[in-house]
C-alpha cells in the first residue's frame, strides 16, 4: 500500500531566459492528502494542418516524446508516482468524448491516486549552429499542472517559457551561463533543464525529499 502523505502546494511561477532571479513570489497553502500522482503523457496543442503548422506539430510531437522520456526518468522509480504510457491513458479513457472532470476521475480512479499531473508542450525548437556559436538559439515552452481527482481543482501549477541568449543579451544569467558551461543548449539540453528546474520545486518531491 502506497504511503499516504501530505504536501506544500506553490502557485505558478515562470523563468523565462532573463527572470531566473526574478520568479514571483511563492504562496503557501496545504494540499489534501492523496495516495499518489498519476503523471500524463505530454500534449501538444492541436493546429493547422497547412504545411508550416505541420512542421511544427512533428517538431512538437519529438519534444513531447522526449519530454515524456525524461519525466519517466525523474519519477518512474518513485512511488508516490505511476507514469502514464499514451496506450495506458488510452485504455482508461474509454470515452475520448468525456468531459475534463470525468476523464480525470477515470484516471484517479484506474490508478487509485487522488492527483493527476498533465505536462503541455507548447514550443520545441532546436538551435541551429554548434555549443559554440548559433544563428538561431535554442527555444522551449511549457506548463504543468497538478489537479485533484475528487474536486477537479488545480492544485499546483508551473510553467517554463525559454530562448536561450547570449550572456552579453542578459547580464543577470551568469550563474545560469556557468551552470551550463557557457555554451549554446540543444532543445534536449534546454528542456531537460527546464523540466529539473520545474520538478525540483514540485510540492510532492519537497515533502518526500524532506522526511
Amino acid at each position: 500500500m502506497r504511503k499516504f502523505f501530505s504536501v506544500l502546494c506553490f502557485v505558478s511561477f515562470t523563468l523565462t531566459a532573463c527572470s531566473s532571479f526574478n520568479e514571483d513570489p511563492i504562496e503557501i497553502e496545504p494540499l489534501p492528502e492523496v495516495s499518489c500522482v498519476a503523471v500524463l503523457p505530454t500534449t501538444i496543442p492541436v493546429g493547422s494542418r497547412e504545411a508550416f503548422f505541420e512542421a511544427r506539430k512533428k517538431s512538437l510531437l519529438a519534444g513531447a516524446a522526449f519530454f515524456d522520456s525524461v519525466i519517466a526518468e525523474e519519477l518512474g522509480d518513485r512511488a508516490e508516482f505511476t507514469v502514464l504510457t499514451e496506450n495506458q491513458l488510452d485504455a482508461i479513457l474509454g470515452d475520448p468524448w468525456g468531459g475534463r472532470l470525468q476523464q480525470i476521475r477515470d484516471v484517479g480512479k484506474a490508478t487509485g491516486c487522488g492527483a493527476v499531473l498533465k505536462t503541455s508542450l507548447s514550443r520545441y525548437r532546436e538551435r541551429i549552429g554548434s555549443e559554440m556559436s548559433v544563428e538561431t538559439s535554442a527555444s522551449v515552452a511549457f506548463s504543468m499542472q497538478l489537479t485533484g481527482v475528487e474536486l477537479g481543482d488545480v492544485l499546483w501549477s508551473t510553467s517554463f517559457d525559454e530562448t536561450q541568449k547570449a550572456l552579453f543579451d542578459d547580464i543577470f544569467s551568469f550563474d545560469k551561463a556557468q551552470k551550463r558551461g557557457f555554451k549554446w543548449l540543444s532543445v534536449q539540453d534546454l528542456s531537460r533543464d527546464g523540466l529539473k528546474s520545474r520538478l525540483q520545486k514540485f510540492p510532492f518531491f519537497l515533502k518526500v525529499d524532506g522526511e
